[in-house]
Formats: structure tokens, C-alpha cells, sequence
């Protein structure tokens, strides 16, 4: 199936936890969504440490199957929205879900729950993440949050999949708004076979329909910005499909990872340049697409991260959040669940709860620099030797994960 359709510690540990607040912060005592009497100490640690950033990119692990995890972001997203002035938030789902609500809300039309559930996809459609969907509904709706998607892919049951291809051919002539839907149509609902399967043929002409949708777009007699980042966003992903060309010694999955970060990256700089100059962003994403850099990483050293570029862009004002656990559990959308291996006493989560501590622990920037080189599960359910210091600038430990629970 194509990319289209597949939305594929040792001494330093003792230290207090430093409370250096960034930005005039208030804390409350108010119970939260996420905030339990264990995570509530270590969320107060994190968004004092996040409240100041232009850029606070949240990450996961690329499973995105872990529940403690997805509860807390979503408890953080909220205070950072209400507590830290931060006025977007983007997220590595399809783009073109959301630029059609961006669209509708500029025209003065409202947005529904289920539109912003459907543009977040599937992967977070669970109970951790819900109480996230109504609050940027009305944040979105009142104007004090932009909401955009990062990712060139596209979703099931999505407006992409089903409604878009019809406004894209809008303005062409009879005959080629005719060709170009069925051709649309075709592939978006996926409507090859064994006998007739998706080609490099289907391809051209799929690329073909775009180059003639963007010139009439483009022409001054119908001219919008939402449906021509949505045939830049198609054109990028139907790229990665066939390749023409290859280039020795390069790992293909390593190129196609480089090649979506950079898509998203480009989806970002977008929604940002339509933003105020001090707009402070939640850029929520999976764990190896947050770091600030994967040179370090055995067997990744090739892999270029969106989390890269922002922090090549921003600097010191960014911030990359990683999250790892000792053991437990986890489970990919409704599959069964899976038990994690009980970290080894050498790891950083091993050593960070030998003395058996129960909640979950943040570590921040100087207490990972600390640590130098260990092993740790933090870009994915392997454990790695990294210098995370130079992966994350902190990152939540939980002790016991369990999965997160699918909407039904």
C-alpha cells in the first residue's frame, strides 16, 4: 500500500529537580485532566521549563501506544495553552484536514468536534487524548489557537480521502475536472487490485492532475492558498511513491524518513509564516521526529529530524520533550497488548528507579548532560546508547506504562 494511504540514573538522578521558571508563570493547585497526585509534580516541572519556549515539541513513541504518556502531553498542551500564551498547535497528522478548517474559519464558518477529531487521525483517537479534542475546538473557534497538520500523508474516513479531491477539481475545465476526479478518487479510496494495481502510470497521471490544478490555481483566475498547500502536501508524499533515481549506500527507509521530516518541516515553516512573529507553538509528534538531533544514534546517524530543523531555526527557543518508561505495557491502536522488557540496572530508567520510586520523574537538561552516554528506551520499545542530553533537552520517566485505551 502507498504512502498515501498508510498512516505508517546514576548519581545526577538524586539531584533535586532544578524550578527555574522561564517566563512569569503562575502555578495553580487546581485538579487537572493528567494531573494525578504522582504526574502532577512532574507536569509543574515540565511547563515551568516550557513556559518561556517559542517552540515546545512534544514527543512519543512512534508506537504511539502508550497511555501515562498521551494523558500527560494532553494535560500539558492544555496549561500550556491556558498558563504560557502559547497560540498554535500542530500536529503530525495529514495537513489537509486542518487546512480546510483553517479555511472554514476564515471564512466565518464553524468547526465541529468531529471534523477536529477526524483531522487528528486515528492514532490518538483514545480516551487520554479526547478531553484534548472539545478544548482546541473552542480555543480554535474563538480565534486564540491556529491549528495545523504536519504531515504530507493522508488519513482514513478523513475530508482528505473523501471530500477533497472534488474541491480540487473545482475550478478545471469540464473535461479535466472529470479525468482528474476519477483519477483522485481512485487512488485516495484506494480503488486498485491484484489485476490492476497502483502503478508508476497512475502515478504520472496522479502528478499530472496536480501540475494542472496549481497552474489554473496559480493562473490569477482562481487563486487559494489552503487548496494549493494541499496539492504541494499530495505532490510530495505521491513523490515518495516510485523513485526514479537512487543513490548508493543510502538506506532507503533512512531517505523516506528524511524525506517526510522535511515535508513536515516545510508544512511548518508554512503555518508559521501566516503566524505573528511571537507566536509560541505545541508541535505534537512522535519521539524520533522531536529530537533535536539523531547523529548520535546507532544505526539513525543518516535520519535528518523535523525536530532538527526547528531547532536549527529557534535555537535555545525551542524545546524537544522526549518520554521513556522502566516497564509495562503498551498496545498500537486496538491491537493486543505487549509487555515491555523491565529495563536493565545499566539504563537510564533502570538505574533512575533502582531505589523502587513509584511515580513518574523529569529530568532536565543539565541532569541529562549528567548522565554522558547510556542506554535508554527512548525512541521507541528498544533500548539504545545514546548521550540523550544531545537528543532531548528533557524528558518524563515513567515507572509502570500501561496502553492507551481506543475510543469505542
Amino acid at each position: 500500500m502507498s504512502s498515501c494511504i498508510r498512516a505508517v540514573l546514576i548519581s545526577a538522578v538524586g539531584l533535586l529537580i532544578a524550578m527555574r521558571p522561564s517566563f512569569a508563570w503562575q502555578g495553580t493547585a487546581t485538579a487537572r485532566i493528567g494531573e494525578g497526585a504522582t504526574s502532577a509534580p512532574v507536569i509543574d516541572q515540565v511547563v515551568r521549563d516550557l513556559c518561556g519556549k517559542r517552540v515546545a515539541i512534544l514527543g512519543e513513541s512512534p508506537t504511539h501506544g502508550f497511555g501515562q504518556v498521551l494523558e500527560l502531553k494532553t494535560a500539558i498542551a492544555r496549561r500550556l495553552i491556558d498558563e504560557c500564551h502559547y497560540t498554535a498547535f500542530f500536529i503530525e497528522s495529514g495537513a489537509y484536514d486542518f487546512l480546510r478548517i483553517q479555511k472554514t474559519l476564515k471564512a466565518g464558518g464553524r468547526i465541529d468536534q468531529s471534523a477536529v477529531a477526524a483531522a487528528i487521525g486515528g492514532l490518538w483517537a483514545n480516551r487520554e487524548v479526547e478531553p484534548l479534542i472539545p478544548f482546541l475546538v473552542e480555543r480554535a473557534r474563538r480565534g486564540s489557537v491556529v491549528l495545523g497538520g504536519l504531515d504530507d500523508q493522508l488519513g482514513r474516513g478523513t475530508y482528505a480521502q473523501q471530500r477533497m479531491a472534488f474541491d480540487l477539481v473545482e475550478p478545471l475545465a469540464a473535461d479535466d475536472k472529470q479525468r482528474c476526479l476519477a483519477i483522485l478518487q481512485r487512488h485516495l479510496l484506494w480503488q486498485y487490485d491484484d489485476a490492476a494495481p497502483y502503478s508508476r502510470k497512475d502515478n504520472a497521471l496522479l502528478l499530472g492532475c496536480l501540475d494542472t490544478m496549481a497552474r489554473v490555481r496559480d493562473s490569477g483566475r482562481v487563486a487559494n492558498q489552503y487548496e494549493l498547500a494541499m496539492i504541494e502536501n499530495l505532490r510530495r508524499t505521491l513523490a515518495r511513491d516510485f523513485r526514479e533515481d537512487t543513490i548508493a549506500g543510502v538506506d532507503p527507509r533512512t531517505r523516506d524518513f528524511n524525506d517526510r521530516d522535511r515535508s513536515m518541516y516545510e508544512n511548518f515553516d508554512w503555518l508559521m509564516s501566516r503566524l505573528p512573529e511571537t507566536t509560541r507553538v505545541i508541535v505534537w509528534t512522535a519521539t524520533p521526529h522531536a529530537a533535536k538531533t539523531l547523529r548520535g544514534i546507532p544505526g539513525q546517524e543518516g535520519k535528518v529530524s523535523l525536530g532538527s530543523y526547528i531547532r536549527r531555526r529557534f535555537a535555545a527557543e525551542a524545546f524537544a520533550l522526549g518520554f521513556s518508561e522502566y516497564s509495562g505495557s503498551y498496545a498500537m491502536g486496538r491491537q493486543p497488548a505487549r509487555a515491555l522488557v523491565a529495563a536493565p540496572p545499566n539504563s537510564l530508567e533502570g538505574q533512575l528507579f533502582a531505589h523502587g520510586e513509584v511515580g513518574p520523574r523529569y529530568l532536565d537538561a543539565s541532569q541529562l548532560r549528567a548522565l554522558g552516554n547510556i542506554p535508554g528506551r527512548v525512541l521507541g520499545v528498544d533500548f539504545t546508547a545514546a548521550t540523550w542530553s544531545d537528543v532531548f533537552d528533557g524528558l518524563v520517566v515513567f515507572r509502570d506504562e500501561h496502553p492507551a485505551h481506543p475510543v469505542p
